[in-house]
């Protein structure tokens, strides 16, 4: 085998996962811009005051009819009127909010729905400004419902919450600090009907527990919670947010165009259901019962997600609310560390996720641990990258003979075979030699890639200067430059620069067929590489850099190791 056309197709292969990521997936789901997120919200705002009919005029789930409050008639329903008997306009009854403070967040409940109203995260921000405010959970299109919800199903009306004035004795401030506290909201209709949330907070940790209990009025079919949230993209390296659940031991995503299209309801053992984005979670985690039916669909200007229980008057969830951190995620349900999206290459991603967590304790400063990972990893391949590098250099050395075997051999091929085996036992030379090791760096390279993508813990995490977000793209500000071409950078990426000025040296110093048209295009590589990588986080161009700098260094005394080889002929 050609060992330097198994090294082309390693890197194609590289650069099409890439390039799927940046192209295809960019593409098809791309950022907003601010132009765009401007007419959006006027949008929005023109069609709140017009009055949203909430879950009202739209069968969104499937065999499931319109939101209705509980006694009202169908057609009522589908108008998104009350009946007389139920509870009064939310604008007639004054808004009383409760806020817990804990450790790690400050939520705000209304008891206009019962809903959770505000959830900021004490540990992380809205941007990397150190002024900027703590980051917001909570995300409501205007005229949007809150989160939490319950939801009721009689005679095959569903019965949301939304509109519902609960009570509570609640202060109007809990803390969590040293034991368990405790909100009550309690919501009475006309029908008979009583709804009685319960929110229990634990001193710390972003799990706390929502009691749905139902008693009085006509009988029901369903009892579940709701969970709302637009999906909007996020300004970020592919941040969009999107439904993510784990239905019958089977996790999966849908997006904003398969809500839109319409997507089938999932029945079974639910383990999560909620919403996630690139670094944060927001789900349910159904403790009793845990069977049920996830329905979904986007309704408005915001996706829905409702777990719905058969034949019971009381139900019993976890909420997670936080990052996507994996310590946080096992220590509740190690099943919610599918929700962080490492690809196919997960397990050698959460392996080097550990190894750069572990570093940290050694260097507080994750561009740091970066480069440490990147040592290791190269330590930890050199007999194997070495050995390869060997048997390219002496395959390359050999070239000239082996071209000149087959000249003389060009019709006898299994002559040809016989005096090349030759060849390589006189050179002490295997043909496979520089195969295996570098399909072995096709997973470790992608695998790297995932976990740097994927991390939480690069969200706002300085390096060095102006390099303040290991999370977004590298770019030194320089006033007077004018925007570059598919970038946001007014200025210069120097870390992407530097990744392809040392690939494009490591290249050069590589011994390569003679082939010209396997020259040219290993020479172009590093070039098509850097475009690409010049919107990828901060942290991965400084992998790849330093990555690229041990090999140089690396092949640097390889290539003065075989200045003296001399071929065996």
């Amino acid at each position: 085998m050609d060992s330097s056309r198994v090294l082309l197709a390693v890197i194609l292969s590289i650069i099409l996962v890439v390039a799927y990521q940046e192209l295809v997936l960019k593409r098809f789901f791309p950022a907003p811009t601010q132009q765009q997120q401007q007419a959006a919200e006027q949008a929005k705002a023109a069609k709140a005051a017009q009055g949203n009919a909430a879950d009202n005029g739209t069968n969104a789930f499937g065999t499931l009819s319109n939101s209705t409050a509980p006694g009202a008639a169908a057609t009522a329903g589908a108008t998104g009127q009350q009946s007389a008997g139920m509870t009064p306009s939310m604008a007639l009854v004054p808004e009383r909010t409760i806020e817990v403070d804990s450790d790690l967040y400050v939520a705000v409940f209304t008891t206009h729905g019962a809903r959770l109203k505000s959830f900021k995260l004490n540990k992380y921000r809205q941007t990397a400004d150190k002024n900027s405010p703590p980051y917001e959970m909570v995300q409501v299109s205007p005229g949007g419902r809150l989160p939490l919800g319950a939801v009721l199903t009689r005679g095959g009306n569903v019965v949301d919450d939304s509109d519902f004035n609960y009570e509570t004795n609640a202060p109007e401030k809990i803390t969590t600090a040293g034991a368990d506290a405790t909100a009550v909201f309690v919501a009475k209709e006309a029908d008979g009907t009583t709804i009685t949330k319960t929110f229990t907070f634990k001193p710390s940790g972003y799990v706390f527990t929502m009691d749905v209990a139902v008693t009085g009025g006509p009988p029901l079919n369903q009892l579940g919670v709701s969970m709302s949230q637009p999906l909007t993209a996020h300004q970020g390296y592919y941040d969009i947010p999107a439904l993510e659940a784990d239905v019958a031991d089977k996790s999966f995503t849908e997006n904003e165009k398969d809500l839109k299209k319409g997507v089938p309801p999932r029945s079974g053992p639910i383990t999560y259901a909620g919403f996630g984005d690139q670094y944060f979670l927001a789900v349910f985690l159904p403790l009793d019962p845990k069977v049920g039916t996830l329905a979904m669909a986007y309704i408005g200007d915001e996706a829905i997600a409702r777990l719905l229980f058969d034949d019971t008057t009381r139900t019993r969830q976890e909420i997670y609310m936080g990052p996507k951190l994996l310590e946080a995620l096992e220590s509740v349900n190690p099943a919610l560390t599918k929700a962080i999206t490492f690809g196919w290459a997960g397990i050698l991603a959460i392996i080097f996720l550990r190894i750069l967590k572990l570093f940290h304790y050694i260097a507080p400063n994750y561009g740091v641990d970066i480069i440490l990972v990147t040592v290791a990893l190269r330590v930890a391949l050199l007999p194997i990258s070495i050995r390869s590098q060997r048997s390219m250099m002496k395959m390359q050395r050999l070239q000239p003979q082996i071209q000149r075997l087959r000249d003389k051999y060009k019709d006898n091929n299994e002559q040809l075979q016989k005096e090349m085996v030759d060849l390589y036992k006189r050179n002490h030379v295997n043909p496979l030699g520089g195969c295996a090791p570098m399909a072995l760096q096709l997973p470790i390279f992608i695998g790297m890639y995932e976990a740097l993508r994927n991390s939480v813990e690069l969200r706002h995490a300085p390096f060095v200067g102006w390099i303040n977000d290991l999370s977004t793209p590298d770019c030194l500000h320089i006033s007077w430059m004018p925007q570059l071409p598919l970038t946001h950078c007014h200025g210069l990426p120097v870390l992407v620069l530097l990744m392809g000025l040392t690939s494009f040296i490591q290249q050069y110093m590589t011994p390569t067929t003679p082939d010209p048209n396997q020259q040219r295009m290993m020479m172009l590589t590093p070039l098509i590489f850097t475009i690409m990588l010049i919107n990828f986080p901060a942290g991965l161009a400084l992998y790849y850099f330093s990555s690229n700098l041990l090999g140089v260094i690396q092949q640097y005394f390889l290539n003065r190791e075989f200045q003296q080889y001399t071929p065996t002929t």
